[in-house]
């Protein structure tokens, strides 16, 4: 098989990955956790994109992700495409979208330290464009304005690898569940359930918790 062949053969994973992300988000009432970033917020706001073949529903929103549109459109069988995720991570806030099939980031806004302390809010670039080296004025800038503006720019370097990271620690975690005995255990049929979001079934999340947290203990130990 050709290395695109095996790419178009394996795009589910990334789908499944953003479906475990959305569901987790929803079961521990938008905080996640790693080993090595500890608890974080992490939910799904702005726009999400659910499809199967040619059929796709959008849904634009606050929330989107928590409408009923969402849900049933995942009962009809359709898989996650795409989403805007908001992350909070110690005291800093960062917006992005990512792209399931390619699990590849865009627009990705973050603020930024200003002189004095202040933040500012990125305005949605592009991680190439967002890390682009800072802007100098013809006429060369002042001292203060020019250690300022490294200075922030590497602030924004170093969030933009700690997200990286984060997500990086996120798909770890997934793929050791997704590929163990956990999956079929109680990953997949808690997964369903909440999938088909009967109302009057509660989900157990503290036992989900403990179980999860039990299957990735080897991994974590190593």
């Amino acid at each position: 098989m050709q290395l695109l062949d095996r790419i178009e053969a394996r795009r589910f994973v990334g789908r499944e990955f953003l479906l475990f992300l959305w569901f987790e988000s929803e079961l521990f009432e938008g905080t996640l956790s790693t080993v090595a970033h500890g608890s974080f917020g992490f939910w799904i706001e702005r726009r999400i994109v659910l499809s199967a073949g040619k059929e796709v529903t959008q849904i634009k929103g606050a929330y989107p992700a928590g409408s009923r549109e969402a849900k049933e459109s995942l009962q009809r069988g359709k898989l996650p495409e795409l989403a805007g995720i908001h992350v909070s991570l110690r005291e800093h806030e960062m917006n992005f979208v990512l792209k399931a099939d390619t699990l590849a980031l865009s627009g990705l806004s973050l603020a930024a330290v200003l002189d004095g302390g202040a933040e500012e809010e990125g305005a949605g670039l592009p991680p190439a464009e967002l890390l682009g080296p800072p802007q100098r004025k013809k006429k060369g800038p002042a001292r203060g304005e020019s250690d300022a503006a490294h200075e922030a720019f590497y602030d924004r370097m170093q969030r933009t690898r700690e997200l990286e990271e984060l997500l990086e620690a996120l798909y770890r975690d997934f793929l050791a569940l997704r590929l163990g005995p956990a999956w079929e255990a109680f990953v997949e049929p808690m997964l369903k359930t909440w999938c088909a979001g009967d109302e009057g079934t509660e989900l157990d999340s503290d036992a989900y918790r403990e179980k999860r947290e039990h299957a990735l203990g080897g991994k974590k130990r190593r």
